[in-house]
């Protein structure tokens, strides 16, 4: 099981791009995330349909996906946990970006992924994970 975590982490390493700040560009890679949470699906967002939560810019497919997560910003945006960065990559105390469209539905949580192998790793062994992913988030936003 080490071997394939330590597989999996250099993939991770070697596929994916570290980033450390966002800047003035939406969340989520500008997809929308009431359509993550309601739908389950990855659809891109448009600029003309902007909310801003706690300092971060989303984007939406529509004003009716506009006027829902401006009623409940929060409700969305803790249903797409780690502010969309790779799951499998925060479970292993990385901040990898993800490809908005790899994502796994765990409890109405939205999860997404780097890679396909990221994807595969976290679904092995999804509450581990979570666990494990969970606890590094929490260290960082404290």
């Amino acid at each position: 099981m080490r071997s394939i975590l330590w597989i999996l982490s250099g993939i991770l390493f070697f596929s994916s791009v570290l980033v450390t700040s966002a800047g003035d560009k939406p969340e989520l890679q500008g997809y929308c995330p009431v359509a993550y949470v309601a739908l389950h699906k990855a659809v891109k967002g448009d600029q003309k349909f902007v909310s801003t939560f706690k300092g971060h810019k989303y984007l939406f497919v529509n004003a009716d996906a506009k006027m829902a997560f401006d009623k409940e910003p929060s409700k969305f945006v803790k249903n797409v946990p780690y502010d969309g960065w790779c799951a499998t990559g925060i479970a292993m105390g990385k901040k990898i970006v993800a490809n908005p469209e790899l994502l796994t539905v765990v409890n109405d949580k939205v999860y997404l992924f780097s890679t396909n192998e990221a994807k595969k790793a976290f679904d092995m062994d999804q509450p581990k994970n979570i666990v494990k992913a969970d606890a590094y988030y929490a260290s960082l936003t404290k």
